[in-house]
């Protein structure tokens, strides 16, 4: 008996590929494993608990306990289409530490364990992945960061028709691709989206854009608060001195803390502490997820732009993290 695992996204091509390795290994042991960012739509949860019970497959749910938007606070850093950490910490991470060393994350739980035929479903398993022809580029990088472990896209060796799959089992497709999103993941909030996936965000879910658009404000200015205290460019004179930073970086993570993990409204009032400084020193740096051109877009401009002046933006563009597919997913970054 053969051990399969099935990356489960969340996303109609994880299923087929579910489907797939199902079909044409009914009597081997398989599990669908699924790392969770916490940070999903409601309707995901939905999607991939009727899939294990009506594939009648166990799915393991791994998380590291964070999602995305606190793990940019922990790290004073707003990820954006170059710098996606969400992805490598709280998936590639997470799956890798559990797959290659035994290491289980801080969450972990079952569905359906009735159906595991063997514990031992990590040795020698052959990982599928539901990448499809469209995304061949990120075959070779899965394929590299998962050695030696055999890795299988049926999706691109297979013609498989999602939609037929869903309709076979009669599953209704998650509410995310019903408003036009092209895939299952984040709620939308993608940190790498690109413009015209955030406008039909605005669009389709206003009051969850509001709410990444308050956040990454927030995260831009905790980020440029802390850049300055910690700045080893002031000059010598203009330096806050080693024991006040302490105190001073203590008092930020307090007045954000409550805020980036849902316990307050508003972050506490927070004086910046650049604000009596020299202005070369002191102007707030501009950080945001998107990218217009090579500057920076924050989601607040999309907003006031549509409502003020509208601009033209790309509306091709898309984006998307691509998880599980950085070629840089054993360099030390990921291992934070």
């Amino acid at each position: 008996m053969r051990n399969h695992i099935i990356f489960f996204s969340g996303g109609k091509s994880s299923f087929s590929v579910a489907d797939w390795v199902k079909t044409n290994y009914p009597e081997d042991n398989i599990v669908l494993y699924f790392t969770d960012t916490l940070w999903e739509n409601f309707d995901l949860y939905r999607f991939i608990d009727e899939a294990s019970d009506k594939l009648e497959l166990p799915m393991l749910t791994h998380s590291a306990g964070l999602n995305p938007v606190e793990l940019m606070f922990e790290k004073k850093l707003v990820f954006n289409s170059m710098i996606g950490d969400c992805s490598k910490v709280l998936k590639m991470r997470v799956a890798a530490d559990f797959l290659k060393k035994g290491k289980r994350p801080a969450i972990e739980k079952w569905r359906n364990k009735k159906h595991l035929k063997d514990e031992g479903f990590t040795t020698d398993a052959t990982l599928y992945f539901g990448i499809g022809f469209e995304e061949m580029h990120r075959q070779g990088p899965i394929k590299k960061n998962w050695q030696p472990f055999q890795v299988e896209m049926p999706a691109i060796d297979h013609f498989i028709d999602n939609n037929e799959v869903l309709k076979r089992y009669g599953i209704r497709q998650p509410v995310m691709y019903d408003l036009g999103f092209s895939h299952n993941n984040c709620n939308g909030r993608c940190v790498k989206a690109g413009q015209g996936h955030y406008k039909n965000l605005k669009q389709k879910m206003p009051d969850v854009f509001r709410q990444i658009m308050e956040q990454e404000h927030h995260l831009k200015m905790c980020v440029s608060a802390y850049r300055y205290i910690t700045d080893t460019k002031v000059p010598e004179a203009d330096r806050i001195p080693p024991h006040v930073q302490e105190i001073m970086l203590q008092e930020l993570d307090d007045a954000y803390r409550d805020y980036f993990y849902g316990r307050a409204d508003k972050p506490k009032l927070y004086i910046h502490p650049a604000a009596g400084a020299i202005y070369e020193y002191a102007k707030i740096k501009q950080y945001s997820f998107m990218k217009k051109s090579s500057e920076p877009y924050p989601i607040r401009e999309l907003h006031y732009d549509d409502e003020r002046e509208p601009k033209q933006i790309d509306m091709f563009d898309i984006g998307g993290c691509g998880c599980f597919s950085d070629p840089d997913m054993n360099a030390e970054v990921c291992a934070i």
